[in-house]
């Protein structure tokens, strides 16, 4: 199965003002049926955050990409599988976990290698990973992880962490970070998922319920269904050009990432951006 992937990271109007830069980042990449996303926003606070961010995603997505990759086929293998059915089960948690600590790990490396401390890198972290029929979801931090069971639904799979205050979250270069690792998994066909930081949580995420609203995402659902496939590639530049419009920016003046993956065979609705 393929997808149809728009993602985007856009400079808030307040990093402008203050001359900071963008310190959000996303990545993604697609491993036969399944796709890896990452998202990370890095702390306003923290001085090379957008670098920390940066390296997260990039780390993790490809760490993961190569964990579930399968081995070559070997003779032995292919007996086993003949005789049990299946090779042995990977178990997603695990691997999700351990890609959060070895991507911490890295970039403690660069800290020290740059003479710096782990702090100043400070960021968040989202993960998915979505297959034909289940996802994954590693979350520390704020930002959040809808998914849609149909075009025209949207529910929030992991809500934003900001404790008792909303301009507060743990960052995964926390000493206690696997304290506020979250970990979600269900076996279940989604039509797509979408992943945003904290700049887009004003306009499709209910504050005080954690509830997506379904009015935000279905527009954007349509959108990238009727998009073309012979320019899908610019998908990327109009998701962009939409959050850097003034209608999202009266709502939020953060930087603003949304990553959005639907089927590629999805049916365009008549309604559209």
């Amino acid at each position: 199965m393929e997808w149809r992937i728009a993602r985007a990271s856009v400079i808030g109007t307040g990093h402008i003002q203050a001359k900071m830069p963008c310190q959000d980042s996303n990545y993604v990449m697609q491993v036969g049926d399944t796709v890896i996303i990452a998202v990370s926003d890095g702390l306003g606070s923290a001085t090379y955050s957008d670098r920390g961010s940066k390296f997260i995603c990039k780390y993790v997505v490809e760490y993961l990409a190569q964990a579930i990759t399968p081995p070559a086929p070997t003779f032995f293998a292919s007996v086993s599988q003949l005789v049990t059915g299946a090779l042995p089960q990977i178990d997603m948690q695990s691997v999700m976990m351990q890609a959060a600590t070895e991507s911490r790990t890295a970039l403690m490396a660069l800290a020290g290698t740059e003479q710096n401390e782990l702090r100043d890198y400070a960021c968040t972290l989202l993960v998915a990973i979505l297959s034909p029929d289940e996802w994954h979801v590693l979350h520390i931090g704020d930002g959040a992880v809808v998914g849609m069971l149909t075009p025209t639904s949207a529910k929030t799979l992991s809500s934003p962490d900001n404790g008792e205050f909303i301009n507060v979250t743990v960052p995964l270069t926390s000493s206690d970070y696997q304290n506020h690792l979250r970990y979600q998994h269900h076996k279940e066909q989604l039509y797509g998922i979408a992943l945003l930081s904290d700049g887009v949580q004003p306009m499709c995420i209910n504050y005080k319920t954690g509830d997506a609203y379904p009015g935000f995402f279905t527009p954007l659902i349509s959108w990238l269904a009727a998009f073309p496939a012979t320019t899908l590639a610019d998908a990327s530049d109009g998701l962009s050009k939409l959050l850097d419009s003034d209608k999202l920016r009266q709502k939020s003046d953060d930087d603003m990432t949304l990553v959005l993956v639907i089927k590629h065979d999805a049916t365009a609705l008549p309604q559209a951006l």
